[in-house]
């Protein structure tokens, strides 16, 4: 099977996406299936690496670019000559709903995202910057519904929204969860350690304190000190406001996955903190949780967005509802980290979903499965 990955994006850097379309493209390309390259993609330099940060975009819709209409059109001409160059049996298409609104072909296509135009227009993303945009992202959105074979979502939530406003057939639709964007997997006897230590070891990640919910996963910090539980928390890829300050709070502004010191730094926070702590305001399919489980770390998060795909209450984490308070937070995890063995059993269950749901390899042995239904 000749299997054509169109994306306008850079999908052989890391840094795109924080990689999610470099594990999509790698995980397929392992597959019995011939994987073409379409576009212009490249793999990054050494040097390029070491001057280029890490791009944290939390969901794919929301690529801008000033003369992006430019380098589409260039992408679209140069993708048509590819294509009558190169025969290719169908078109995987993540996230690119104004390259396939444009591209004049009869080859079957999968499209891939994680949302809708709809699901992602409000205060939080700020996508897009006025009325003519979000237009122009739902016309892209209704002609890449229309023209598609398959629709894979990473969630119920995209898919219910892009059957409901989008009126996408429910016979084309799937839902496919993402994987950990991870190299390097712990085995799973490093992964108890952890349990032997006294005080509970919070982690929060996120780069909009805002939306990802900064101020309550410190507040937690203080409700669970306030319960007389000996406890810490170190805040990965944000700067806190001025009068956020506590002995037992650690910040670190930022680390790039790309540099081996820092990423492995990254990993030993993910090895020695007993719950990530995600009380996000609005999400797509955060990959962070799918990262924190391969780690067997449990994430404490809210029910929303396309979230409640990924988070097993008990097994791999627990969502509470977006109105939940800081005591609340406290509460779920003082029961969990207060009995060894029922924090031993969250850890294994949490790794265990990891290894059979969200993992880049099931990923892509499901889109390889639709992708041989088409054919029969």
């Amino acid at each position: 099977m000749r299997v054509g990955f169109l994306s306008s994006q850079n999908y052989l850097d890391k840094n795109t996406f924080s990689g999610t379309l470099y594990y999509m493209h790698r995980s397929l390309a392992s597959r019995d299936l011939q994987l073409i390259n379409l576009g212009n993609p490249r793999k990054v330099s050494y040097w390029h690496k070491l001057v280029k940060p890490i791009q944290l975009i939390d969901s794919f819709l929301g690529f801008k670019s000033s003369d992006q209409n430019e380098q589409l059109n260039r992408f679209i001409i140069n993708v048509q000559r590819q294509l009558n160059e190169t025969p290719c049996d169908l078109l995987f298409c993540p996230v690119a709903s104004a390259e396939v609104s444009l591209i004049d072909t009869s080859i079957p296509i999968i499209f891939l995202s994680d949302a809708t135009p709809k699901l992602i227009n409000n205060d939080y993303y700020k996508i897009y910057r006025n009325r003519e945009e979000f237009e122009l992202g739902e016309k892209h959105e209704f002609a890449v519904l229309s023209k598609s074979h398959k629709l894979v979502y990473s969630s119920e939530w995209a898919a219910k929204s892009a059957i409901s406003d989008y009126q996408a057939d429910p016979e084309k639709v799937e839902i496919i969860p993402f994987g950990a964007n991870l190299d390097d997997i712990p085995s799973v006897d490093q992964l108890f350690s952890k349990c032997n230590a006294s005080r509970c070891r919070l982690l929060f990640i996120g780069k909009d304190w805002q939306r990802k919910g900064g101020n309550i996963a410190f507040e937690t910090l203080m409700s669970l000190l306030n319960m007389g539980i000996d406890a810490e928390l170190v805040m990965l890829g944000c700067i806190p406001p001025d009068d956020i300050k506590h002995e037992r709070l650690k910040v670190i502004p930022f680390l790039n996955k790309n540099n081996p010191k820092q990423r492995e730094e990254l990993n030993q926070l993910f090895l020695q903190s007993h719950f990530l702590m995600f009380p996000t305001r609005a999400d797509c399919s955060p990959i962070v949780i799918c990262e924190a489980n391969a780690f067997g770390l449990p994430v404490i998060t809210t029910d929303v967005g396309g979230i409640p795909t990924i988070i097993k209450d008990g097994k791999n984490g627990y969502m509470l509802p977006l109105s939940a308070s800081s005591d609340q937070y406290a509460s779920v995890i003082a029961n969990n980290f207060g009995d060894r063995a029922v924090y031993e059993q969250l850890v294994k269950s949490s790794r265990e979903e990891y290894d059979q749901s969200l993992n880049w390899d099931t990923w892509a042995e499901r889109i390889h499965r639709v992708m041989i239904s088409m054919f029969n």
